[in-house]
């Protein structure tokens, strides 16, 4: 006897982060994550009364926005305030994408997993390595170097470039 397969709810994941700014390797793992689940929403997180970012959450979500347009519906970004953990609870999210680089994030990303799973056992965390050729891409990196006035075009979009030029005050 053929039992018809059920229906699935669609596989909604938010990538939380900062994001500030985003980089090549935010949209490697995005494009890689589209790829897994039906939807896929970028969460930026911040903090209002401790955030010092050197964008807003608006900017980001802005640049965001502008770097993923060519992937909706299947992705979209948000911005949001808290637990990465409430949040996806929140909209509907089963699983929380996290990207790994250096043996260090891992210790840090696999103690935040735990906890999130102590405060809710219905949200997975799923590990996606970094792109080996963009392993060493980090934030605060980027914000470092451009602060030097480099142009960084294999790590991060142009628009993003010209956005940190323009905040560096870079000519």
């Amino acid at each position: 006897m053929y039992n018809k397969p059920k229906e699935h709810a669609p596989s909604i994941a938010i990538y939380p982060g900062s994001f500030d700014p985003i980089h090549n390797g935010h949209i490697d793992i995005i494009r890689r994550s589209v790829a897994i689940f039906d939807e896929v929403i970028v969460a930026v997180a911040y903090n209002p009364h401790k955030d010092s970012a050197l964008f807003s959450p608006e900017e980001r979500v802005e640049m965001i926005h502008e770097c993923i347009k060519d992937l909706e519906p299947r992705a979209r970004v948000d911005k949001f305030s808290g637990l990465s953990v409430d949040y996806a609870e929140r909209i509907g999210a089963a699983v929380i994408i996290r990207s790994l680089r250096a043996v260090t994030d891992f210790d840090y990303e696999l103690q935040m997993a735990q906890m999130n799973k102590q405060m809710n056992m219905s949200v997975e965390t799923v590990f996606l390595f970094a792109n080996p050729k963009l392993f060493f891409t980090a934030s605060r990196l980027i914000k470092e170097v451009a602060g030097y006035g480099k142009r960084l075009p294999d790590l991060v979009p142009e628009l993003v470039m010209t956005r940190l030029r323009a905040k560096l005050k870079i000519d």
